[in-house]
């Protein structure tokens, strides 16, 4: 298991309230937490529950055996399309694998053959994984395996988390710069209390919350919160470029904005992104991020996932 904490820093987020009320149509959040100045912010929305309820409720942990037997299926179906007088194609799954056996009358067939089942193979896992809110996952060593989209749970809560993200916008002053918006989010979620992180190399989606169920539940691991801080600045700057570091236990933003001398960054594909750490509960703002987290950006320990802009409903 990877425990996503940082180290000890002289000031830590402090969460003072949290309060929920919920009704029929509605659950409404309120927030008190101490910032890196010791002021004290509050922050208070409502949520749509309908719109809540009709999201991410049927999902499952990603099973391997289940999406074996997936892939199975669809080629299967494939192999049912050939002439058995030129082809003959056999499909089980042996142990935790899927094999086939491709005959053919000539080399042309077998290679036709054997590269249309890989296709189908592929197609299937991802299909499979698309239905279920996952993704294909390779980390910094090149270890290959499964994870949850991240991605596509930042981008379908963009409207559902509006009333979050127009709160934290009313909280600034007239001409506030994108810097001081992520400044007050990132003080907002450094302050909810943190779960730990599970492998996301084994994990199969345990743990991780989707970005309204962090709010409502006030907790949140690493992944989860750094995916609700895109799916946040995602609701209110549809345009800026950002993109998640997957760290070894661990998760930041990189975000795209004037920087400063001192900012740390990370240049990714020739373009500079401020770095932001949104777990906590080390207060840090934009700019600034832990020794352990600057350690494995420099060592290269990690990879990326670009956030594209937010699409027109």
């Amino acid at each position: 298991m990877a425990i996503c904490l940082l180290p000890i820093i002289a000031c830590h987020a402090q969460q003072l309230a949290f309060e929920k009320t919920e009704t029929d149509t509605a659950i409404q959040l309120f927030y008190r937490w101490e910032d890196l100045q010791n002021q004290t912010h509050e922050l208070g929305f409502s949520l749509d529950r309908q719109l809540i309820n009709s999201q991410f409720q049927k999902l499952k942990s990603y099973q391997p055996h289940i999406a074996q037997r997936y892939m199975m299926i669809a080629m299967q179906k494939a192999a049912r399309e050939v002439d058995p007088r030129e082809v003959r194609v056999s499909v089980r799954k042996v142990g935790q694998e899927v094999q086939y056996q491709i005959k053919a009358q000539s080399p042309e067939l077998l290679e036709q053959w054997t590269r249309r089942l890989a296709r189908v193979e592929d197609e299937a896992f991802r299909d499979y994984l698309a239905i279920n809110y996952y993704a294909p996952y390779e980390n910094y060593l090149g270890e290959e395996g499964v994870k949850v989209d991240h991605l596509r749970y930042a981008q379908e809560s963009t409207l559902t988390l509006l009333p979050a993200a127009n709160a934290l916008y009313d909280k600034l002053m007239d001409n506030s710069q994108p810097r001081a918006y992520v400044n007050i989010m990132l003080g907002w979620l450094q302050s909810i209390p943190y779960d730990t992180l599970e492998n996301r190399m084994v994990s199969r989606g345990t743990g991780f919350s989707a970005p309204a169920a962090v709010l409502i539940g006030n907790r949140g691991d690493c992944d989860s919160k750094t995916t609700l801080a895109v799916a946040l600045l995602r609701s209110m700057l549809p345009n800026m470029g950002m993109v998640i570091i997957y760290l070894p236990g661990h998760a930041l933003l990189g975000v795209q904005m004037s920087h400063r001398s001192q900012d740390a960054l990370v240049r990714i594909e020739g373009l500079d992104y401020v770095l932001t750490e949104p777990t906590g509960p080390a207060l840090l703002p934009v700019g600034e991020i832990a020794a352990t987290s600057q350690a494995a950006i420099d060592g290269n320990m990690f990879t990326f996932e670009k956030i594209p802009p937010r699409m027109a409903p």
